[in-house]
């Protein structure tokens, strides 16, 4: 099927019109809030800038291993995991505290011993009166 040039023409510029009318009405707005939000776009760092980071980050490891060291706490130095020093401050009181309950909870309790009382105290030293008084005091 021919088309006359008219006819094709004519089939040309309605495909021309729908076509403008279709970048007017939806990809100008669409390409205006493109363009607004790449304000909003982080930009990227610069080799310098990531190489500052890299050199903080090494700095901060190596004031916590430090500080570890000083609170003879080296050997859990892969537990702390903080992001500054008062997080890293707080983690060490709490791991001390702990600690020192460990301590106090694994040190040697004598199994046998009782506790003297009056009565024992008046039998060890041969006081019959203190005996007495002891059991009466029960």
């Amino acid at each position: 099927m021919e088309f006359t040039d008219e006819q094709q023409q004519h089939i040309y510029n309605l495909i021309k019109e729908t076509k403008d009318k279709w970048v007017t009405e939806e990809l100008t707005p669409i390409q205006n809030q493109v363009k607004e939000l790449e304000q909003y776009k982080p930009v990227d760092k610069t080799e310098q800038e990531l190489a500052l980071e890299a050199k903080e980050k090494e700095l901060f490891t190596k004031e916590k291993n430090l500080i570890l060291k000083e609170k003879g706490l080296q050997d859990f130095a892969d537990f702390f995991v903080v992001s500054d020093l008062k997080e890293l401050n707080k983690q060490i009181e709490k791991l001390n505290k702990i600690l020192e309950a460990k301590k106090l909870n694994n040190s040697y309790v004598p199994d046998g011993h009782k506790p003297t009382d009056a009565y024992t105290q008046a039998k060890k030293n041969n006081d019959p009166l203190g005996m007495v008084k002891a059991l009466f005091n029960k």
